[in-house]
């Protein structure tokens, strides 16, 4: 299954299990400094907003990306963000909550990837690991293996490195909404 499929199945089913339970859109924490392109309504009274992912419609131009950082970025990870806008994927794999890297539409990608190479530069590491989510509540790192495109559980305080899925598209193939 290719990173498209894994995306396309994960948001049918997000925005069918939000129309089966609460006959609405996905809620997300309102705030003002995304781009409201993916709003689907105004802030409700508790600062929620209706929210539903969109198919890009300007792609990156990943081989500048890569020349200007002097960087190569993993297929997987060009494509999770070349696909679609979106401001959340989130649910459990085994019994990890994961909460992936959202996609919005005023992103700079080009800061992101650089403040990652710096990251990693910066502890002393080559620029391997591309951080794609987070463990919570753990705060571990989740990562995209840049050379084999393997899923990475990152512990920053111990420095270990375990795999978690084969791939970008299994993590997200197997991300469950519910536990």
């Amino acid at each position: 299954m290719s990173v498209k499929k894994a995306l396309n199945k994960y948001f049918k089913e997000l925005l069918d299990y939000w129309n089966r339970k609460y006959g609405t859109l996905p809620k997300t924490s309102w705030d003002e400094d995304v781009n409201p392109l993916l709003f689907q309504a105004e802030p409700d009274e508790e600062e929620y907003i209706y929210w539903k992912p969109k198919l890009k419609d300007r792609h990156e131009d990943f081989d500048k990306i890569e020349k200007m950082i002097g960087i190569t970025i993993n297929s997987t990870v060009k494509e999770y963000f070349d696909l679609y806008w979106f401001l959340e994927i989130e649910g459990f794999y085994n019994s990890k909550r994961i909460n992936l890297e959202p996609n919005e539409p005023d992103k700079d990608i080009v800061r992101y990837f650089q403040s990652m190479k710096q990251y990693e530069e910066n502890i002393g590491n080559l620029f391997r690991y591309i951080q794609i989510g987070v463990i919570s509540p753990e705060d571990m790192s989740i990562a995209v293996d840049n050379e084999t495109g393997k899923i990475v559980i990152q512990d920053y305080e111990t420095g270990n490195v375990e795999v978690m899925a084969e791939s970008l598209e299994e993590l997200i193939e197997g991300l469950r909404l519910i536990k």
